[in-house]
């Protein structure tokens, strides 16, 4: 005998081992399929595959269902920048896109002005100058300590 030979004979035993319960598997399952046909044929039903969906009511569905209503825009065309001395146009809650980012940064560390409000006036507040440098950092940190 070859070593192929003997190689091959091993391999194909081994593979015959390995999927022998799963071809008993499949004979069970064939064979039950076998019976559930017989028994919705005899029901004269067809047979059902799954578990398929829920059958929903529609009008119950819709009156669960809730409505969103956004609160008003505020137009910020030909609106100036809330800080006084900005010559840049408002985009966002009356601020323009730099002061809102500082509006954004200052409410995110407890900072925020009592004065700066959403969709504040133009031209009715006055800047901020934030430290920077170690001042910036420390007075970072002493407002997270608050």
């Amino acid at each position: 005998m070859s070593i192929d030979r003997v190689i091959k004979e091993l391999i194909s035993a081994e593979v015959r081992a390995q999927l022998a319960p799963l071809q008993r598997g499949l004979a069970e399952l064939k064979a039950q399929s076998a019976v559930m046909v017989r028994l919705a044929a005899t029901l004269d039903a067809p047979l059902k595959r799954g578990p398929g969906r829920p059958k929903q009511v529609a009008s119950h569905h819709k009156a669960l269902k809730k409505t969103y209503e956004a609160p008003p825009r505020v137009d910020n065309a030909d609106r100036s920048c809330a800080i006084i001395d900005c010559r840049r146009p408002a985009r966002s809650k009356g601020y323009c896109a730099a002061h809102y980012q500082k509006y954004r940064m200052l409410a995110l560390t407890h900072r925020l002005p009592s004065g700066w409000v959403d969709d504040a006036r133009p031209q009715s507040l006055t800047n901020v100058v934030l430290p920077r440098g170690r001042a910036g950092a420390k007075a970072l940190a002493e407002a997270k300590r608050e």
